[in-house]
């Protein structure tokens, strides 16, 4: 089934390493289909569409995830919103794994690492050991009769939801005291007097974003007419092993051309399609920042662990300006070109956990821009 697979991508590449503003998992279709064959691309495009359906596949593996940005209005006049139609009305589900499979251990950072020689790898940035969606708790203290009824208003709301799992909660039973002054009207007793309920404690997780929707749908679903609740910031340790980007110290120093050569070659690049942006040619580099596709971002993390080189797909003009003034060396091997590399190892990785399933890697799915 369709929802088989997406647990297989979080037993391979956990949603909680991904970073918060991406999207990832299954992004459409039903998780109660059947699955027979899918396909592994860096890029849905009609192309690629076109060659999952000629294949009779009933999903589609994106690296980068087919559904980003927020989607207001879906028609087949906005060339992506025809390609999703497309995927609906032919019962093609679409997943991503994207910064989940680049911060695991063993993913498309470490493959790309890996490339440049033997050396020790630790994160540029290590994860949070807790799932983007558990950053925070909320609890609240509700008359037993209505515990159902507030959880699964909060779980709609966005709180209680841990890896694979809805409606995830505790509680724990107690009893509550107030005394309503004149003008209130409470749900349980008599204003004036003091009154001893019983109650239960309800704690739910929740994400960041999600904060005020809970927190709504609580107030909402509360019997109560002033509902008591907390919010509480779930502290996080950071994982040594995972996270985004990667230092790799090198058993064996190499020049940036040594080591673009060493790309060139792993990736099957032809001569020229690396960008190297140096302040003095022949340094020896042995501790080089990577991260795959557009990185750039995580340099000054990197140059500040003292990395003297960084490799990545892709960087602006003014970026491989600021790079240089930094006295970090860039090497710029394309987009795509860090990623795609590591669609067999996905498929071999997808493999044992949907057993009957035909896993196939895109032989049409390449980079937007070829060399002139």
């Amino acid at each position: 089934m369709i929802g088989e697979l997406a647990l297989a991508m979080e037993a391979v590449a956990p949603s909680r390493l991904a970073a918060d503003w991406d999207k990832v998992g299954l992004l459409m279709g039903d998780p109660s289909r059947p699955l027979r064959r899918a396909l592994l691309c860096i890029d849905l495009t009609e192309e690629t569409l076109a060659e999952a359906l000629r294949l009779k596949c009933q999903a589609v593996v994106a690296y980068h995830p087919p559904i980003f940005d927020p989607i207001s209005r879906l028609t087949s006049l906005d060339p992506r919103g025809a390609l999703l139609l497309k995927c609906a009305e032919r019962g093609v589900a679409l997943l991503s794994p994207h910064t989940a499979l680049d911060a695991v251990r063993g993913g498309v950072t470490d493959w790309l690492g890996s490339l440049l020689g033997a050396g020790e790898r630790r994160p540029i940035e290590p994860a949070a050991m807790h799932r983007p969606g558990e950053q925070l708790k909320v609890i609240t203290f509700v008359p037993a009769y209505a515990v159902q009824v507030v959880r699964e208003a909060m779980a709609k709301a966005g709180a209680g939801r841990i890896g694979a799992y809805t409606q995830c909660s505790f509680e724990s039973p107690g009893h509550g005291t107030f005394l309503g002054g004149e003008r209130t009207n409470p749900t349980v007793g008599m204003r004036g007097r003091l009154e001893r309920v019983e109650e239960v404690r309800l704690e739910m997780v929740c994400g960041r974003r999600e904060r005020a929707t809970v927190v709504r749908a609580l107030r909402q679903a509360h019997p109560y007419e002033e509902p008591a609740f907390e919010v509480h910031a779930l502290e996080s340790d950071a994982d040594p092993a995972q996270g985004h980007g990667r230092v790799v110290d090198l058993q064996r120093p190499v020049t940036a051309a040594e080591a673009a050569r060493r790309l060139r070659a792993a990736l099957r690049l032809p001569a020229g399609s690396i960008q190297a942006v140096e302040r003095r040619r022949g340094r020896k580099h042995r501790r080089v920042g990577v991260v795959p596709g557009a990185g750039f971002s995580l340099l000054a993390v990197a140059a500040d662990q003292g990395c003297t080189l960084f490799v990545t797909g892709e960087a602006r003009h003014h970026d491989q300006l600021a790079a240089r003034a930094r006295g970090c060396d860039l090497l710029l091997a394309g987009h795509t070109q860090t990623e795609r590399g590591y669609l067999p190892t996905l498929a071999r990785l997808l493999e044992p956990h949907v057993p009957g399933v035909k896993l196939m890697v895109s032989k049409v799915d390449a980079p937007p821009a070829r060399q002139a």
